[in-house]
């Protein structure tokens, strides 16, 4: 591990030197860079650290500020150096500094004054990636293609406004009949990090490899290394599952997903993701990457209320409103509160509501099946094919009898 410090005043830089001194944590290099002065240089001077270095940013500036030219040279900078670790230091704890500074691709923002002890247990925190695996496994995918497609996957993100309200299993079951019904070349990426559960979802957890296979050589990310970390779900869907661990999961940049989430595009028709609820560096990236995003909720006053305040943050950090479309799951038509008064309050329409049916869901769930493999016949399924279909513009491939379905299911 090596850390580099970049600071604004003698006085934090000195302090800074002092913290890293009296924890035994290496310094490489300190500057200063003056207000004023442009950040460009003292980041060119460090093109060349080695993946996992620790840059230490001191920025005790105004939000309108953090959106000027050096954030943007921050974030040209970042995206050709993803395995680097930016620290940013602020006086300024504020909702919009922290979301402009992450979408910038800065991995997490400390308060200023600077507390010894909790820079220190950060610094350690970030100090060290996991190590690329020896080797690789089989039960790989084999179904794509030694040349990108002419133009890039449609990506479709799937955000729930709460948790626990079937996001995960709203977005693999779709991605499931959009290859499986719809005859489409799909991936599903699962990028809730820290509790992804869709490749349980899509077969049962089956898959050996997952996203930080690939992170963790993100400097010689090819076809062949993707292909090697996909699971074959059926031949037309391939599964990048979640981390395995906390520790695998927290070495992820919003650099790195970006690089992966762009070759599985030049690989596939679509693209599936699922987010975790909270906005940081990585949901942001993937928003902004993404042609539609689904918002999904339940009908009930707690959704309403955090669907609400997802969208107002999601319009205010400038996202393409024409992306959002709102999904209610588990909809209930005598629930507490009515489609026109949820549309109301959210400010957006409603584009699919899928029936609650646990009846037939909570096998799916259980024995870890698409909900179409366990069950093809009910309220729920019936729904996820309509809103399918209403995403990709088109009905499911005709004259699929039920052979090519029990084929395509145990493939």
């Amino acid at each position: 591990m090596s850390i580099h410090v970049i600071a604004s005043n003698e006085t934090l830089l000195t302090t800074l030197r002092s913290t890293l001194q009296q924890n035994a944590l290496p310094l490489a290099s300190a500057v200063l860079c003056p207000p004023g002065t442009r950040l460009l240089a003292p980041l060119q001077a460090l093109d060349n650290a080695p993946p996992g270095s620790i840059v230490l940013l001191d920025s005790p500036i105004s939000p309108d500020h953090i959106a000027s030219d050096d954030l943007v040279a921050l974030e040209g900078w970042l995206r050709q150096r993803p395995q680097l670790n930016v620290l940013l230091l602020s006086e300024d704890n504020s909702k919009a500094l922290l979301m402009r500074a992450m979408r910038a691709g800065v991995r997490e923002v400390l308060p200023l004054p600077l507390n010894p002890a909790d820079l220190a247990q950060t610094l350690q925190r970030w100090s060290d990636r996991p190590a690329a695996p020896a080797g690789q496994g089989s039960g790989m995918a084999t179904t794509l293609a030694p040349k990108a497609q002419e133009r890039p996957g449609r990506m479709v993100a799937f955000m729930g406004c709460k948790g626990g309200n079937g996001t995960s299993f709203v977005a693999a079951n779709m991605a499931h009949i959009m290859a499986s019904e719809f005859g489409k070349k799909c991936a599903f990426v699962d990028l809730d990090l820290q509790c992804g559960d869709a490749s349980f979802y899509l077969g049962s957890g089956a898959n050996k490899h997952s996203l930080s296979d690939l992170t963790r050589q993100i400097d010689r990310l090819d076809v062949q290394l993707l292909a090697s970390c996909l699971h074959a779900v059926t031949p037309q869907l391939n599964l990048l599952a979640a981390p395995h661990s906390l520790e695998n999961a927290m070495a992820i940049s919003a650099q790195d997903i970006e690089k992966v989430l762009n070759l599985v595009r030049d690989q596939h028709e679509h693209v599936v993701v699922d987010l975790p609820r909270n906005l940081n560096a990585l949901t942001l990236k993937v928003l902004d990457m993404a042609d539609v995003v689904y918002i999904v909720m339940q009908s009930q006053t707690p959704d309403v209320r955090d669907a609400q305040r997802l969208v107002n943050m999601l319009r205010a950090l400038g996202l393409n409103e024409a992306k959002l479309r709102l999904l209610v799951n588990r909809y209930k038509p005598r629930g507490w509160v009515s489609l026109s008064e949820l549309e109301k309050t959210v400010g957006l329409k409603v584009q699919q509501s899928i029936p609650s049916g646990p009846e037939w869901v909570d096998e799916s769930l259980h024995i870890g099946q698409p909900l179409s493999v366990v069950n093809d016949h009910n309220a729920v399924i019936q729904a996820l094919r309509e809103a399918t279909g209403v995403l990709l513009e088109s009905t499911p491939l005709k004259n699929r009898h039920w052979m090519q379905r029990w084929i395509d299911q145990t493939a």
